[in-house]
């Protein structure tokens, strides 16, 4: 049998007396989107931070197809094949949307670290950053700056940011947090253009987006698994309602609630195009 795409197996996570997670096992099927949700305080956060790396488990392992990978810091995890977008904007603002793709793109490479690069050299990447933009939807504003773009287009170029390591897992933060409608159909149309060929694990508060993107859902509560399924299975779970302290009307309506989220990285820009 295939091992999972990305396998959680018995994590615990402490700090300092603090169990943020409690014996956590989840298995994420290739090419499938798998939603965590939970209540504010769930582990959802830190969950998705020992997935990617940020965090090492105080037990338990990480697995990416097959592979144990929960000693393995972020970098090496993106070069393994799983790259993450974060709730908290994570662009270069002075930049255009064109200029923070080639950052991204070159940034594993030995151009960072060059003082002079030719424009052939630089012209390698354009076919890639074209297929990102054309991607992500986002071709028609390449030569914007990434500060001038709305929210939503900017969680478009940080998921295209994602892309620019090939990942074949790819984490999403919160996609539509802080976001209006038409922000959040533009998200959904997005998720769902780049999990084809990809596995998509997503933390997400709105239970209408869940609802349309995840073929599997599973529930935390004070840093355990208590329901974990297809979508129709799980929002009838005598647990999951318990654990949002209403009836389902409520817990699986379009606004549902949700947690603050981890902060993005910084970096310096290498050469780009000017």
């Amino acid at each position: 049998m295939t091992a999972p795409a990305l396998q959680a197996i018995h994590l615990h996570k402490d700090f300092r007396g603090f169990t943020a997670t409690n014996d956590v096992t989840l298995d994420v099927h290739e090419g499938e989107i798998h939603a965590v949700i939970g209540p504010n305080g769930a582990g959802k956060t830190t969950l998705f931070n020992l997935l990617s790396g940020f965090l090492k488990p105080t037990s338990g392992e990480v697995r990416l197809f097959g592979e144990r990978v929960d000693r393995l810091p972020p970098e090496v995890l993106v070069r393994r094949g799983l790259s993450r977008s974060f709730q908290i904007s994570s662009v270069f603002p002075s930049m255009t949307v064109r200029e923070n793709l080639a950052v991204a793109l070159q940034a594993p490479t030995h151009l960072p670290r060059q003082f002079w690069t030719s424009e052939r050299v630089l012209a390698e990447f354009d076919d890639r950053i074209n297929q990102i933009l054309e991607e992500v939807g986002l071709s028609d504003l390449q030569y914007r700056l990434a500060a001038d773009l709305s929210h939503g287009e900017k969680r478009g170029l940080e998921i295209g940011l994602s892309l620019t390591q090939d990942p074949r897992v790819l984490l999403l933060d919160e996609p539509t947090s802080g976001m209006g409608s038409e922000g959040i159909e533009r998200v959904i149309s997005l998720v769902r253009r780049v999990a084809v060929g990809r596995t998509v694990v997503m933390v997400e508060h709105n239970m209408s987006v869940v609802a349309q993107l995840a073929d599997r859902i599973t529930v935390l509560q004070y840093g355990q698994v208590i329901a974990s399924g297809p979508y129709e299975q799980v929002r009838h779970d005598p647990a999951v309602i318990a654990a949002y302290l209403g009836h389902e009307a409520d817990i699986f309506a379009e606004d549902g609630p949700g947690e603050p989220t981890g902060a993005a990285p910084v970096g310096s820009p290498g050469p780009v195009r000017p």
